[in-house]
């Protein structure tokens, strides 16, 4: 078993404070804030509180940054404004909103420029990598630490910018398996940890070195490394340093068999992640258990904590999704918001140059003839910047309409797609008093199967809408390689083959051999899932489902999917296949909003393919996309 738990992913300036220092901190700032006036040493306060925030409570926080950058802005301060709009930054990245985040940087890039700020460039560069490491575009985040490390040693960088970029340089070069400059980024961060006396920062990249060896399979130089690094943090009272510690510790150990005291470090690392409620950590003790238990053979042990495991795992991933939902539906009311303000402020300044153009007219008609020719000139003048202004106008409100439209089709998927998985969670809760009543235990034991079905349906709505709220972001990351299409059919049809099974359908598979694709595999596998999916949803029992793939002239590949269920009629085909028609629902034998096939052509046209539908009613329905040949 290998566990690499590289999560020093350092995107921010400062290590966080302990999880008491911080309840502390908050508290005194809140204090201080009650009786603070609206002046700069306000804008601090307030950036500060979002700072102390960011990591442990990221939604808590970004109200603080909101309110730091409004009011620096409205007194100018450009210093306040840089420090707010970099912790900002940084609590949208921690909750997966990347291109909000780089917006915020590349302000805050502009802004240090602006100020010959060192500081300021070196740490939104470094902000900027971190995030587009995040996101796995390794090359941008590559480019931008490079921008950084070029400035790195200009006058006025803090120690501490520069121990954040050497240290996330470290973690990129390890992701990348550029092991050796990985361990001169990582070394150089711990030395100068050691300088300057950060005690929690030699901590951690003594960590990151152990989990290098760990990497390695040096599990010796690993052990050694992680019990310097925790003899280091626990005088320090940091219980999210600690977690990490123990659980790198507590994996090494585990794999050099010494189950026992990796089982007592597993635990502590649990105790202290419960005690300031971070999850990510108690989810990997959680598997770490597991791994454990089953390797002591104490099976039931094993799955109770692989059962908690699962658990905690949908609630991380469900929060994940609502915290992205809810930025991006604020983004959509605040867009809305600033288009009217600067329409309502261009009617003003067109009125008023009308008004003074009036004035300027009669002044010249008094004048004489004279001025007769004067004041032609000046109202064509006028004619042309009325004109640009109403040009101005008419693309705004273009863009308006188009903000409404997205806004209307998130609001119109959410309120008919996420009801049937809704309404199934909620006719569970009958079904039980049902068969209580009943005394039906064959009725009961039926539950998990649709329980877990409904669960599976509204994971993969929620797949599908955040895919979807990415597309309209146009920050859509497209990242083609070579995809063998045997190794892609394989795993599609080893992920389906149990709910085939379930309803007595025939899922066979048909390729050419050595046939490769050249595709971004993350779009490949969502349009292929989705269109699997559907044929599963609409094929009855019995009925069978082909995944095919076959070279066309011209170096494209078909892939098709092909299912005998009810098929559809050619005005339900033809709105499916409208690109710019509304996303609404569509009543038939296969009915709903057609987001999955909406995303399915998105992404087949994000990588130069066209879909295709082919069906007749009660008959069956052939989905059908071309991807570029890699052998071409």
């Amino acid at each position: 078993m290998q566990r690499f738990l590289l999560f020093w992913l350092l995107l921010f300036a400062f290590p966080s404070l302990g999880h008491t220092s911080e309840e502390q901190a908050e508290v005194a700032l809140l204090r201080q804030l009650a009786t603070q006036p609206a002046d700069t040493s306000r804008v601090r306060q307030l950036a500060s509180l979002c700072h102390i925030l960011h990591d442990s409570a990221p939604t808590r926080a970004i109200p603080y940054g909101e309110q730091a950058v409004r009011l620096a802005r409205r007194l100018n301060d450009a210093q306040g404004l840089l420090r707010s709009l970099l912790v900002l930054s940084s609590s949208y990245a921690n909750i997966s909103d990347g291109p909000h985040a780089l917006h915020l940087q590349r302000e805050a890039l502009i802004l240090a420029r602006r100020l010959h700020d060192n500081n300021g460039i070196v740490r939104s560069y470094t902000g900027m990598g971190g995030v587009h490491h995040e996101r796995n575009d390794t090359t941008a985040a590559l480019l931008n630490y490079q921008r950084a490390l070029d400035l790195v040693y200009r006058p006025g960088v803090h120690v501490r910018t520069q121990l954040m970029l050497f240290g996330n340089m470290g973690n990129l070069y390890f992701y990348l398996r550029k092991h050796q400059d990985g361990l001169l980024y990582t070394r150089r961060a711990l030395q100068l940890a050691r300088r300057i006396g950060d005690v929690a920062g030699e901590s951690l990249y003594l960590a990151d070195l152990g989990s290098y060896y760990l990497q390695m399979n040096q599990l010796g130089t690993a052990e050694g490394l992680l019990r310097q690094a925790l003899a280091l943090v626990a005088p320090l009272h940091r219980p999210r340093f600690e977690a990490g510690h123990l659980e790198l510790l507590a994996t090494v150990l585990y794999l050099k068999g010494n189950l026992r005291e990796a089982e007592t470090l597993t635990l502590q690392a649990m105790r202290l992640a419960r005690q300031i409620n971070y999850g990510e950590r108690v989810l990997d003790a959680y598997s770490l258990l597991t791994d454990i238990y089953a390797r002591q053979r104490k099976y039931e042990e094993a799955f109770r904590w692989q059962h908690m495991f699962r658990n905690l795992n949908d609630s991380l991933n469900n929060r994940t999704r609502l915290q992205v939902l809810t930025a991006l539906q604020a983004r959509y009311e605040s867009a809305e918001k600033e288009n009217q303000i600067r329409l309502l402020t261009e009617r003003s300044y067109t009125a008023q140059l009308r008004n003074r153009e009036l004035w300027t007219a009669v002044t010249l008609l008094l004048v004489g003839l004279g001025g007769m020719a004067l004041l032609y000139g000046q109202l064509r003048r006028s004619r042309a910047a009325l004109a640009e202004n109403n040009a101005a106008l008419q693309e705004a409100t273009l863009e308006l309409r188009q903000l409404a439209a997205s806004k209307d089709r998130l609001y119109s998927i959410v309120a008919h797609d996420l009801r049937g998985p809704v309404t199934s969670f909620a006719g569970v809760t009958e079904l039980i008093d049902f068969y209580l009543q009943r005394g039906d235990e064959e009725g009961l034991r039926r539950l998990p199967d649709i329980v877990r079905q409904a669960a599976q349906n509204l994971n993969s709505l929620l797949d599908n809408l955040l895919n979807w709220a990415v597309t309209q972001t146009g920050e859509l990351a497209f990242q083609p390689e070579r995809l063998p299409v045997a190794e892609l059919f394989t795993e599609l049809a080893n992920l389906y083959s149990t709910s085939a099974q379930a309803k007595q359908i025939t899922l066979q598979v048909d390729y050419a051999p050595n046939l490769t694709i050249w595709a971004d595999p993350h779009m490949t596998r969502t349009i292929l899932r989705n269109l699997i999916s559907n044929a599963l949803k609409f094929t009855p029992v019995a009925g069978s489902i082909v995944l095919k793939a076959e070279a066309l002239p011209k170096g494209v590949v078909r892939l098709s999917v092909t299912d005998t269920g009810l098929g559809m009629p050619p005005q339900q085909i033809a709105s499916l296949l409208d690109a710019d028609g509304p996303l609404m629902p569509t009543y038939g034998p296969r009915s709903g909003t057609g987001l999955g096939l909406m995303l399915c052509r998105a992404f087949t046209q994000r990588q130069g393919g066209m879909l295709h539908i082919e069906s007749t009613e009660g008959q069956g329905t052939t989905i059908s996309v071309t991807l570029p040949n890699a052998q071409r």
